[in-house]
């Protein structure tokens, strides 16, 4: 028999306001170690619970619309329940907490186990508890409950898409790509230790360019996504790409610091004739397409940037964390009002004017690694260690990467897909059309030319209401 984790009561029942207010209590603790089960919040431990109250019935009778329209191995598919709860609860609004965190005195009393008696727990004023409202989309959601209804439950907090009608044009559709290219498929050479590393938009969109680190580039029309050139650059290390502020001409150069001596090697290809050419060297890491603001690490100083003088501006250190937090991805809004800072685990928000941080994630993730960012910076991609692997493994003991949208208005993740490999780089398209991913085996066969670009059309869809 499962072990409950928590116990839930209803509170009270709102048809009109399409709404129900739950008590849900930790039933579940390990005294030893002093814890107890997470909070939840996400929509889809809600619509679990809505569903199990649909298969108790009212007051035991027939089951509830939803225990009628979905069967438990619907419900058990995890996946479908973290893309699909939103559909039915699209707002969780906490309201009230109680003994949380316990007191070591209360620690002191608690038991590990608590098991439903005549409809309640034993010390239930001892107990983690928490109060919500939780909307729902229809009335026949909640047709079931009525104040005073209690059960158990062994359902965890999941980590349920919330993206809204508002956010769906803004945001990728991570269901499947529209498109999958394989670079080095067909071609001929010798690609031992050759994987794509990098991914550049042009500034208005119409091409992408990928290298590897050593120098093989390619360079996409997004318009239908077909091949415009295959090319080497020669014999580079650690290759970086950067179009020419507003021309269709990409260059090549290796990883440098500000310190570096001038003039810097530099390698240039002019996609509207096909040839290499010749172009002023570009400096920085990355530039926003605005061709405004450039960041180079600065060396020693907290493991963080400099972002370049400007016409009007010296060069500048941004101070991000106060600490030693080094930048592992970075990504500017295509506006170039914002730059983006990944550590490993926090998120820094900067304004590039300024060079000041201007909202930080702390513990963003439990490790980042790429990221990239929507036109005007209200969006954020990333690609992180997965939140999901406890409920949609197994993977072989492999740690494949989770795809991720935050919403920085409020700082939350509203979308997230389960990869079932490394996502390696990520580019959002400045005219806000496309996301795309470099995936990578996560069998540990890195460099043996099996990269895979996966494009990301924007605006995911919501299938029609199973009510109507």
């Amino acid at each position: 028999m499962s072990t409950d984790i928590y116990g839930v009561r209803v509170l009270d029942v709102d048809p009109k306001e399409l709404r129900v207010r739950f008590t849900v209590f930790a039933v579940y603790y390990d005294t030893g170690s002093r814890s107890h089960p997470p909070v939840p919040g996400d929509p889809g431990y809600f619509f679990f619970l809505l569903w199990e109250a649909a298969r108790w019935g009212r007051d035991g009778g027939e089951h509830g619309a939803l225990a009628r329209m979905f069967s438990v191995d619907t419900m058990l598919d995890y996946a479908w329940l973290d893309a699909n709860a939103r559909r039915f609860v699209p707002r969780v609004e906490r309201i009230a907490s109680r003994n949380h965190p316990p007191t070591a005195a209360q620690w002191e009393r608690l038991h590990d186990f608590y098991y439903l008696r005549d409809g309640g727990w034993k010390d239930e004023d001892l107990l983690v508890q928490f109060d919500y409202d939780v909307w729902v989309t229809d009335e026949r959601c909640i047709e079931t409950l009525a104040p005073g209804k209690t059960w158990a439950s062994t359902i965890f907090p999941m980590h349920g898409d919330t993206w809204t009608a508002a956010d769906a044009p803004h945001i990728p559709d991570l269901a499947e790509p529209v498109h999958r290219i394989s670079p080095f498929a067909g071609k001929k050479g010798e690609f031992k230790y050759q994987d794509i590393r990098n991914l550049a938009f042009s500034d208005d969109g119409k091409y992408l360019a990928a290298n590897t680190g050593k120098g093989l580039v390619w360079v996409y029309d997004t318009a239908d996504w077909s091949e415009v050139a295959h090319t080497s650059a020669g014999d580079w290390s650690v290759a970086m790409p950067m179009w020419v502020p507003g021309e269709h001409v990409v260059t090549l150069k290796s990883y440098s610091k500000l310190s570096d001596p001038k003039p810097e090697r530099q390698w240039a290809f002019d996609v509207r004739t096909g040839q290499e050419t010749t172009a002023s060297y570009q400096s920085g890491h990355q530039r926003s397409h605005d061709g405004v603001h450039r960041v180079t690490p600065n060396g020693g100083k907290l493991g963080g940037y400099d972002l370049h003088a400007t016409d009007t501006l010296p060069q500048r250190t941004i101070v991000h964390a106060g600490k030693w937090d080094p930048i592992q991805s970075k990504a500017f809004s295509a506006d170039g009002s914002r730059l983006f800072l990944g550590a490993q685990q926090d998120l820094y928000v900067v304004d590039p004017q300024s060079a000041e941080v201007v909202d930080k994630v702390a513990d963003a993730s439990e490790r980042l690694f790429e990221i990239a960012a929507s036109p005007d910076g209200s969006y954020l991609a990333a690609a992180s260690l997965s939140r999901k692997l406890g409920y949609l493994g197994p993977f072989d003991g492999r740690r494949p990467h989770e795809l991720c949208v935050w919403r920085m208005a409020d700082r939350r993740i509203i979308l997230g897909r389960q990869m079932e490999t490394f996502v390696t780089a990520l580019a959002w398209s400045p005219d806000g059309r496309h996301l795309v991913a470099v995936l990578e085996p996560c069998d540990g066969n890195f460099g043996l030319a099996h990269s895979e670009l996966a494009v990301f059309r924007m605006g995911p869809e919501t299938p029609p209401f199973p009510f109507e």
